[in-house]
């Protein structure tokens, strides 16, 4: 086997100096600083905000600049290059209808671009700077980028290639590219720990930016296995989606976005609810739509329309799986036709036109026909299978990399701090088990279109043991139809308490096999509430909760707008983006406030990282393929 295995790599590396060289190549990789990764989570929807956070690498590309900088440019100099890295197109194209775009700017920005570009690469080897060039003027690019112009003849020679760049009309593509190369550079690796759908108007957007990023990884949260599940053919999911979608009037993602037909529940909404004012399903509106400009009379009628549905199909759900033990969501069922009430509380909407008392759960002939053709879309929708492919394809229920475990949510705990065990699919699982098991079921629900896998979707949405949803109830019915609070209350899991213990969050590393003196969980879910002294660090620095209210339906109860956490070879760093308005505002180079939180001494290196380990282990391989040629 072992002669087999050389023979193959000597195909590979088919002469003795391929070997050498690549050897020499590795061993002096090890020694460079590690590469800069940036975790997010709970985008929900905000493709604005989460662009201007990417292109500025979460404000990092403004410190760079400042750093590089501050002693030759002013501040406002600064700013004004930073706003031209983040977004070029915008700013060229302003500066052409001002007749401001010179011959003398395009020349002089070239230049501090290139000098910024060079500031922001050098902990990276040249190849893979290169990787990152791509489409036109790269053998320019590459030039520029690594020619010594502070000798003087090298320094003509540079001159001159900016003078013809300029000069032959190709500047702004120029400045175009070397600003896109400046954002990919200084985002090394990109974790998305969840939640990328729902609330707000654009996940389409932030999903095709994800696609674009050459390094990309999303640990799935109980909105994105919504869609996901959706997609794989659940009925009560695809109800939930466009109830969601609807209820904060998220029309132009559905139909413009996605190509998902409304047609038909507009109609069926306007011929059964015509008459009904559906006061308590007004959609929250944080975003205009563009193109389907819904009133919000209609988008009430329609949202009522979709959630009675989305009640029967969850009901239905639930009777044919037993063992999710969620009885108590049965909402339908609950309900006392005669008195009109749910669990003893009266019901603040009595008009249920298509509820049959006696069958409460069976949809009707009008209702099947919605639901049938709203999951047609969802079955064959281009662009949203494409995303969700992408879904499947780069992420998972969580990932261990550098000494981080990421996860969306919680480990399900009891309340004496062990792992709760569930029962799923004929068996009991807990702690990392529980997680690989729900990952596979989601995987057979979308590839083998397995029933219970694809009911198991819903229970991942929001069942009371869901890792991703972690909570006693998802109360959607009880928010909208009863006024008593008591019955409204989601109790989260215990782990949310439990794990601001350092020997809690410990064992859930020692479960997952974490191992190293710097190891930390990061997830998200729970808004961190700030305005009320809340941390986002707790277990004395072991435990990062990274949800601070990016999505703008939690602004006022987190008091910012959302956390990222930057991990790079000095430091790992919570930068926390406290004004939306400053996040999407293409006026100004935004700067967030960023705080160390793990410092390193000596800096880490790539040899310290799971892709140094990886490099050694291929090391020791190919000096062994050397040792075999030494024997020709």
């Amino acid at each position: 086997m072992e002669r087999n295995y050389y023979r193959l790599l000597k195909e590979h590396y088919n002469t003795k100096q391929k070997v050498r060289h690549e050897l020499i190549s590795l061993n002096s990789t090890l020694y460079l600083p590690k590469g800069t990764e940036y975790f997010f989570s709970d985008i929900h929807g905000e493709a604005a905000a989460f662009l201007q956070l990417l292109k500025s690498a979460s404000g990092n590309i403004r410190e760079k600049t400042s750093a590089h900088f501050g002693d030759t440019l002013l501040q406002s100099e600064q700013d004004k290059l930073v706003e031209l890295v983040y977004n070029p197109k915008e700013v060229l194209h302003e500066l052409k209808l001002n007749d401001e775009l010179s011959e003398d700017y395009l020349t002089i920005n070239i230049h501090r671009l290139i000098s910024l570009f060079r500031f922001v690469s050098t902990k990276y080897a040249k190849d893979y700077v290169r990787e990152k060039f791509g489409g036109s003027y790269s053998e320019i690019v590459d030039e520029l980028l690594y020619t010594n112009d502070s000798e003087y003849n090298k320094k003509t020679y540079y001159d001159k290639l900016i003078e013809n760049v300029v000069k032959y009309g190709a500047a702004t593509d120029f400045i175009i590219l070397i600003s896109k190369l400046i954002q990919r550079i200084s985002v090394d690796k990109l974790h998305v720990v969840g939640d990328i759908y729902d609330r707000g108007p654009s996940p389409q957007i932030i999903m095709d930016e994800l696609i674009a990023h050459p390094n990309v990884d999303i640990q799935w949260g109980n909105h994105d296995i919504e869609w996901m599940g959706a997609v794989a053919g659940s009925e009560a999911l695809t109800a939930a989606c466009i109830a969601n979608a609807v209820q904060y009037n998220n029309f132009d993602m559905l139909e413009m976005g996605y190509g998902i037909n409304l047609r038909p529940l507009y109609e069926f909404a306007m011929t059964c609810y015509g008459d009904d004012p559906a006061e308590l399903f007004m959609p929250r509106v944080f975003d205009k739509n563009l193109y389907d400009n819904i009133n919000d009379d209609v988008a009430a009628k329609m949202f009522k329309a979709i959630s009675i549905i989305r009640y029967k199909l969850d009901g239905q759900l639930l009777e044919r799986n037993p063992e999710f033990e969620m009885e108590d969501r049965n909402f339908l069922k609950l309900i006392n036709y005669d008195e009109m009430s749910y669990k003893g509380e009266p019901l603040k909407d009595t008009h249920l036109p298509t509820v049959d008392p006696k069958d409460p759960l069976a949809l009707t002939f009008e209702e099947q026909h919605v639901i049938d053709g709203l999951q047609q879309d969802f079955k064959r929708g281009m662009k949203l299978n494409k995303h969700i492919k992408f879904l499947y394809e780069n992420g998972g229920m969580y990932k261990i990399e550098n000494g981080s475990l990421l996860f969306h949510g919680c480990i399900p705990l009891n309340e004496d701090g062990t792992f709760t065990e569930v029962d799923i699919d004929g068996g009991k699982f807990a702690g990392r088990e529980l997680m690989d098991k729900l990952d596979s079921l989601a995987r057979d629900a979308y590839k083998q279109h397995d029933p219970y896998a694809i009911d198991i979707m819903w229970y991942l949405f929001n069942g009371k043991y869901s890792p991703i949803f972690g909570k006693s109830q998802f109360s959607y019915f009880e928010n909208i139809f009863i006024e008593n609070k008591e019955l409204k209350h989601e109790e989260y899991n215990p782990y949310y308490k439990l794990s601001h213990n350092e020997e809690i969050v410990d064992m859930i590393l020692d479960e997952f096999g974490v191992e190293g003196d710097r190891r930390r969980i990061i997830n998200g879910h729970v808004p961190v509430k700030t305005k009320k002294g809340e941390s986002p660090v707790k277990a004395g620095g072991k435990l990062y909760v990274i949800d601070g209210g990016i999505s703008k339906p939690y602004q006022d109860k987190t008091g910012i707008s959302g956390y990222t956490l930057v991990y790079n070879s000095h430091s790992v760093s919570l930068a926390e983006h406290t004004n939306y308005e400053s996040i999407t505002d293409g006026a100004n180079s935004y700067r967030p406030k960023i705080t160390e939180i793990e410092l390193f001494h000596p800096r880490m290196l790539i040899k310290d990282t799971d892709q140094g380990k990886e490099m050694q282990k291929r090391i020791v391989i190919l000096e062994k393929l050397l040792k075999e040629y030494d024997k020709i």
